[in-house]
């Protein structure tokens, strides 16, 4: 005999951590780890006691309609990279 939690607890998809979400979307592992950085780019996260915990299927969502998750730091290191070239 299934009760409604029970039911719930099957549906419900496991949540990840930090590093499983960074290598799972190919993103830097700060990205996630960091508050500010979630902030900045939006993603989706739980808060749960002191971890920080995240659903792939909502990360996944987020990636595909976020233009932040496409870009990738290489970029801007090497527009700095460029800049310093003159140096």
């Amino acid at each position: 005999m299934n009760t409604k939690n029970q039911e719930f607890q099957m549906d419900a998809e496991p949540m990840i951590d930090a590093k499983q979400a960074a290598c799972a979307l190919r993103l830097p592992l700060y990205w996630f780890g960091d508050p500010k950085m979630r902030a900045k780019h939006r993603i989706p996260h739980y808060l749960l006691g002191g971890l920080v915990r995240f659903r792939m299927n909502e990360l996944k969502s987020w990636a595909a309609n976020s233009s932040t998750a496409g870009d990738s730091d290489t970029q801007a290191d090497q527009s700095e990279g460029a800049s310093h070239d003159g140096l």
